[in-house]
């Protein structure tokens, strides 16, 4: 996002340069999947329509009290978002053929949100880790976990979100390669 900022503009950045071929010479440089690109959009709909009913239980039945919930509740949004993006995006992507140069400003935005909930789903499923290690293994400690340091964690995590979006270059959609990279 700051090579955004800083050039104003996918097309200025000299990183990502598609100005030796037209759009629809880039169009088909891709290689189109359709086998592929429909599966991966109609999981990614099943996958997107699972998350609010289990997010509605976990408050409805007021497990959202619980520390490692609310990391659950966390680590659910960036999932919902990682999902958009590695199915609800990548497939129509795979079923058109695109290449970074086909769609280049969806592409480089969308590419910045595919690394940054990676890597945030990580973090999220790391503080779940330890926390239900501590919770386990060292239960005279988690009345510590249990309070403010879990928000203090989540919000450790929004941070590594922020960076990450800010301050990383982003990762381009390749239908050749069948890869974010």
């Amino acid at each position: 996002m700051n090579r955004l900022l800083y050039y104003g503009s996918v097309e200025s950045i000299p990183f990502y340069n598609c100005s030796w071929k037209s759009q629809s010479e880039w169009l088909e440089t891709g290689l189109k999947r359709p086998l592929l690109g429909y599966p991966i959009t109609v999981f990614g709909v099943f996958i997107e329509l699972l998350y609010p009913p289990i997010l509605y239980i976990i408050f409805k039945t007021k497990l959202i009290r619980h520390a490692c919930y609310k990391i659950i509740v966390m680590l659910a949004l960036v999932d919902m978002t990682a999902t958009a993006c590695s199915c609800l995006i990548s497939g129509p992507l795979f079923i058109k053929g695109a290449v970074f140069c086909a769609y280049p400003g969806f592409i480089y935005v969308t590419g910045m949100f595919v690394l940054t909930t990676w890597c945030t789903s990580c973090a999220c499923t790391l503080l779940l880790f330890i926390n239900r290690i501590v919770f386990i293994t060292l239960p005279e400690y988690s009345h510590i976990i249990d309070g403010k340091l879990t928000y203090l964690s989540i919000f450790l995590i929004v941070i590594y979100f922020i960076f990450w979006f800010f301050f990383t270059p982003t990762v381009c959609f390749n239908s050749i390669g069948m890869a974010w990279n």
